[in-house]
């Protein structure tokens, strides 16, 4: 049978480059970030929460555009960097991290848009210290229903374009969408043929956040991921030029279904980020705390918590390195690893959350203590970016309609 997982020359030693940005993503995450996030999560009012001094500080360092082409004003950083970077990012506030992937997501999209489009797109990005993206898909009644393991045409995802004089005409509302309310350019999936299901009547589209038309519904207030902003977005008669589809009418599919699975890892790395660092404070923790006549890291109950969050954390990173690798170098690229790299990772960081929480004992629960907070956003990931449940079913779905060539 043929072996299709197989990995051959897979180096596990990092470039100077990958390392290079390792380190800047974790410095500026220690000295800028982590000091500011526990604080910064409790503000009541999203616009004086959303961290855009933190986001022109990415920005001048080249972690915002770290994906983008050098010559745009980027560090042209592959998927292993990016993960990397979300990771050390995300063990200073997961939502930050969050934003930036967000936008780090669109340059797997963008590489399939027409250069006269896509071109001036990504001068803009690289240039603006606050540009981000976002990808509306989910709409009031299509969430998991947009995911790809169930497809009919009366699926609701409502979200309509047309074309008339030239131009697409979009309508239709959007929720729950990561940067909704901040981003400079969304990617927007809507239909272009009522009668198709999803996977042949559905289209993507670049829109400009400044195009008339669009407007801002409610910004949602979230358990965790507080610095990244989530909102609804609505549609009403926006025009946009009609060399903005992306592939092509019906298209995507292969957007959400290819391109997007690209950036599973990166997504699983800020997962991986929360984890790690409930494991660095809970060691620090038991490295001073003292009951029984001694720090608690020497009660065995306590070594086998820190034990298990040490080894989740390595195997997830291992998983998510492998994945990144494969995305760069990997033809063709197995879509199933960066679902299951997710899914492991975001109940890998939940556990050593929960586990950290555990080490903290009653101070853990408190909101003076970090643990409440990466408790908070870790339980986000379990769902954000597809939910665990749905890219199982995806998983097993795929394996079975391809068992031979999948072993």
């Amino acid at each position: 049978m043929k072996n299709s997982q197989r990995i051959e020359g897979m180096d596990f030693n990092l470039t100077e480059k990958q390392k290079n940005i390792q380190s800047i993503a974790r410095k500026f995450s220690y000295e800028e970030i982590a000091p500011v996030a526990l604080e910064r999560d409790k503000i009541s009012d999203w616009e004086k929460r959303m961290p855009w001094d933190l986001t022109e500080k990415a920005s001048k360092l080249g972690l915002r555009q770290l994906p983008y082409p050098e010559k745009y004003g980027g560090l042209n950083g592959d998927v292993v960097s990016c993960c990397l970077a979300g990771e050390e990012l995300a063990v200073g506030d997961l939502g930050f991290a969050v934003n930036l992937d967000q936008t780090w997501k669109l340059a797997h999209i963008l590489e399939k848009v027409d250069p006269h489009v896509r071109d001036p797109w990504l001068k803009k990005l690289c240039e603006e210290p606050r540009f981000l993206a976002a990808i509306p898909m989910t709409e009031p009644d299509c969430g998991s229903d947009h995911q790809g393991y169930y497809d009919d045409v009366s699926i609701a995802l409502n979200t309509f374009a047309h074309k008339k004089n030239g131009k697409w005409i979009i309508n239709g509302q959007k929720r729950y969408i990561s940067n909704g309310p901040v981003a400079s350019l969304y990617v927007v999936a809507a239909r272009t043929d009522k009668n198709k299901n999803l996977r042949e009547g559905l289209s993507g589209f670049l829109v400009p956040r400044e195009t008339k038309g669009i407007s801002i519904g409610e910004v949602n207030e979230k358990i965790g991921q507080r610095l990244s902003m989530n909102s609804e977005i609505f549609f009403n008669n926006v025009e946009i030029p009609e060399d903005h589809i992306i592939l092509g009418e019906g298209s995507m599919f292969e957007i959400r279904g290819n391109l997007l699975s690209m950036g599973k890892p990166e997504a699983a790395a800020t997962a991986l980020g929360v984890g790690r660092a409930a494991f660095e404070h809970a060691l620090s923790h038991a490295q001073e705390r003292v009951q029984g006549g001694k720090v608690i890291g020497k009660h065995q109950a306590i070594e086998m918590m820190l034990a298990d969050m040490a080894m989740n954390l390595d195997i997830a990173r291992n998983y998510i390195l492998k994945t990144a690798w494969a995305v760069d170098n990997q033809k063709p690229y197995d879509y199933t690893q960066g679902w299951k790299c997710k899914i492991f990772a975001s109940e890998a960081a939940f556990e050593c959350a929960r586990l950290g929480v555990e080490i903290f004992g009653g101070a853990g629960i408190m909101q003076s203590s970090p643990m409440e907070k990466y408790l908070r956003d870790a339980s986000t990931f379990l769902h954000s970016d597809g939910t665990n449940q749905l890219l199982r079913l995806r998983i097993g779905k795929t394996y079975f309609e391809n068992l031979v060539s999948r072993f």
